[in-house]
């Protein structure tokens, strides 16, 4: 069989080519499975980045755990934040309608669209909540704080970039 060679590596053990035409095809399945393997290492990369998104239950040395604790319905559970037990304002005796004038502690309170967040995600009694929310609304009446939350840097930004498009029109 001179001229001619047996390659084993396209899982093709008895196919015969020539050297000449063989090296081609080499090249393209080469690449092409190269491709492949690289797209399912990607695919596996971000299987694992969902399991890690969807697993925040941080497993200590010691701990003990069935398989129902890898499911998908436990791993939703450990996912949801909880919100505080304590009521910030009472631990400080302090009252939220003298803080309307303190942005960084009503800001506290809202959301980034500008939006009072419910008592399950501040942890407050609902005297302290009902507080908050008349101190927002009393902030937001007076100007002390803006009805829709954009931090002034980003305000400053906004008003750069504003200016340098106002030179080309």
């Amino acid at each position: 069989m001179a001229g001619k060679q047996i390659f084993s590596c396209l899982r093709r053990p008895t196919s015969i080519c020539t050297s000449s035409s063989f090296a081609p095809q080499v090249r393209s399945a080469s690449r092409s499975a190269l491709t492949a393997t690289r797209r399912l290492q990607e695919e596996r990369s971000e299987e694992a980045r969902a399991m890690e998104r969807n697993f925040t239950r941080d497993w200590k040395a010691g701990d003990v755990y069935a398989p129902h604790d890898l499911s998908a319905a436990e791993a939703r559970k450990w996912k949801s934040k909880k919100a505080p037990t304590t009521d910030a304002f009472d631990v400080l005796s302090l009252n939220p309608l003298n803080l309307y004038k303190n942005f960084s502690v009503m800001s506290e309170y809202v959301t980034d669209m500008g939006r009072i967040k419910p008592r399950s995600q501040t942890g407050l009694r609902p005297v302290n909540q009902r507080r908050v929310a008349k101190a927002i609304r009393r902030a937001i009446a007076l100007g002390l704080m803006p009805s829709v939350y954009r931090h002034p840097e980003l305000l400053k930004i906004e008003k750069k970039r504003a200016g340098a498009y106002d030179f080309y029109m």
